[in-house]
């Protein structure tokens, strides 16, 4: 039998939700948003809207992805059923090995400039989403972004602070981010011919247009003449690999996450510790309280097991299974537990969409080139800004994550689906980092648990528990919350051990999400009024 129906319960947000019957898409920005929504006002499906959407973002937020960075996706497409996972994000170059970095007297891959720079997977995640799912011509796909890179897009306050910020120190930024624009007021025009041309030879040629030929050869020469490691034969191949997604059965529903090298099972992780409370029966400071413990397990867990399934065992299987669930959920006390580690990511530069169709397709979408501006390398006279993925490998062989050329370094990129009596219920994603699986299981409890309707479920007020997990070392515990929770959780969750900071409303994440009504079938979209998000639908 199956279970009731669900039902959510609406109300009042910052933003009004916005709902529709024939497509509904919720992208890292405006403009992003918009060129899906063409896409499926012209019969394009939901992969289609999302492949347009991608690429805008490749060109109006280049602070958190781009070309040169990497791409996760999960698809359920209605006629096919089920719902499949791809990894399009990049190996280690052939020559970044542990010795290479030993030898330059380094005891960590740097957090940026050309040696944290990996092979860049978007390009080829895209394409691959558009060949086995698209239906309408890669060049109409790619009309908004190249129009927008060659005539300009107006200037928006983040990425001005962005360029502000990172353009002094770093040449191939102020070259191609701070030099075109008089000044830094937001509105200006950026324009970006040398990515337009990039664009226009991917809509030509396809995978060739980015990974061979010219444009791959003045990239890789443009980062060899940086330093950096990157070469033309680490290009060659195809990165974007379809898998299997992972999956945990939460109170009736089925949560589906991205597998290894993506850390999505720490979400799954959570849900499986969090299943086994009554959270009515909690009060809103046990309820947090457990999900900090409930996280801080997760965490201990990446930090241990996560690494590439091609060169290491991530016991991802396991670590998402029931019996581990019951097991560590003994390791949760009622006051704060330790951490083992003092990492916290590197990364916070991240963006995320997610679509869905009025023909039952739906579409997860999160790309990123991990810190502001990646690697802050600019790759030759391409315009193509490149990841710093390679600062999350390890230098210790021993570790899981170990560096190895050819070995994918783990990666925070992480998003979820929701069914519920095997139909499609939700779609979300954030960007933040470490941030990524604490929104995300607040937001899935929100939206689960509390029956609230998407808006809703992004706009409550959110928790942040740090250190998370590597590169970076020497960040002391601390439990921020978010202006708007109530006095006595603030204090409850400080006389149960936990270090408590208040921050700024609207400090952690940037979620989009998309629900689908079962009582009615209206698709609904929701983005997060903390970053530049927005959704549309029709």
């Amino acid at each position: 039998m199956s279970d009731p129906l669900h039902e959510f319960r609406y109300g009042h947000a910052a933003r009004t939700l916005v709902m529709g019957t024939r497509g509904v898409i919720a992208a890292g920005h405006p403009l992003a948003s918009v060129a899906g929504l063409k896409i499926m006002q012209r019969g394009g499906n939901a992969v289609d809207a999302a492949v347009a959407a991608g690429f805008v973002l490749a060109v109006v937020k280049h602070e958190a992805c781009g070309l040169g960075g990497d791409m996760f996706s999960l698809v359920h497409m209605k006629e096919e059923g089920g719902v499949r996972a791809l990894n399009a994000s990049g190996p280690a170059p052939g020559n970044a090995t542990i010795e290479a970095f030993k030898s330059r007297g380094l005891d960590a891959v740097p957090t940026s400039g050309p040696l944290s720079i990996s092979v860049p997977g978007a390009v080829d995640g895209w394409l691959e989403l558009h060949r086995r799912y698209g239906t309408v011509d890669l060049a109409e796909i790619c009309a908004d972004a190249i129009t927008l890179a060659r005539d300009g897009f107006p200037l928006y306050l983040s990425l001005a602070e962005s360029i502000q910020e990172w353009a002094p120190a770093w040449p191939g930024i102020h070259r191609y981010f701070r030099a075109p624009l008089e000044d830094l007021t937001p509105g200006r025009l950026l324009r970006q011919p040398e990515l337009a041309e990039v664009l226009e030879a991917i809509v030509r040629d396809g995978r060739e247009g980015f990974y061979g030929g010219d444009v791959a050869a003045r990239m890789c020469a443009g980062i060899r003449d940086q330093g950096g490691l990157l070469e033309e034969r680490d290009l060659e191949g195809g990165f974007a690999e379809w898998m299997e997604p992972l999956s945990t059965d939460y109170r009736g529903y089925q949560i589906l996450e991205q597998p290894p090298v993506s850390q999505g099972f720490t979400v799954l992780t959570m849900m499986n510790l969090l299943a086994g409370y009554d959270c009515d029966a909690l009060s809103r400071t046990e309820l947090a309280h457990v999900m900090v413990e409930a996280k801080k397990i997760a965490f201990e867990d990446r930090i241990r097991h996560l690494d590439d399934p091609r060169f290491g065992d991530p016991e991802v299987q396991r670590l998402i299974s029931r019996e581990y669930a019951d097991a560590r959920r003994a390791d949760i006390a009622d006051v704060a537990g330790p951490v083992t580690s003092s990492y916290a990511a590197a990364g916070a530069d991240t963006t995320y969409l997610c679509a869905a169709d009025g023909d039952g397709n739906a579409i997860s979408l999160i790309e990123s080139v991990f810190s502001v501006f990646g690697s802050r390398v600019v790759a030759g006279d391409t315009g193509i800004v490149m990841t710093n993925r390679l600062c999350s490998a390890m230098l210790d062989p021993g570790s899981a994550n170990a560096l190895q050329p050819g070995k994918r370094p783990a990666h925070t990129l992480n998003s979820y689906m929701v069914f519920h009596n095997d139909e499609f219920l939700a779609v979300g994603g954030t960007p933040g980092a470490d941030d990524q699986p604490q929104t995300n299981v607040q937001v899935l409890h929100n939206l689960l648990d509390l029956k609230m309707d998407p808006q809703c479920a992004l706009e409550t007020p959110r928790w942040s528990h740090v250190p998370g997990t590597p590169p970076n070392v020497g960040y002391p515990q601390s439990l921020r919350l978010e202006r708007g929770f109530p006095e006595e959780v603030v204090k409850g969750l400080a006389a149960k051990g936990h270090p408590v900071t208040v921050v700024e409303p609207w400090s952690f994440g940037g979620a989009a999400l998309i629900a689908r009504d079962p009582r009615n079938g209206t698709l609904m979209a929701a983005a997060d009024p903390r970053r530049d998000g927005y959704a549309l639908g029709w």
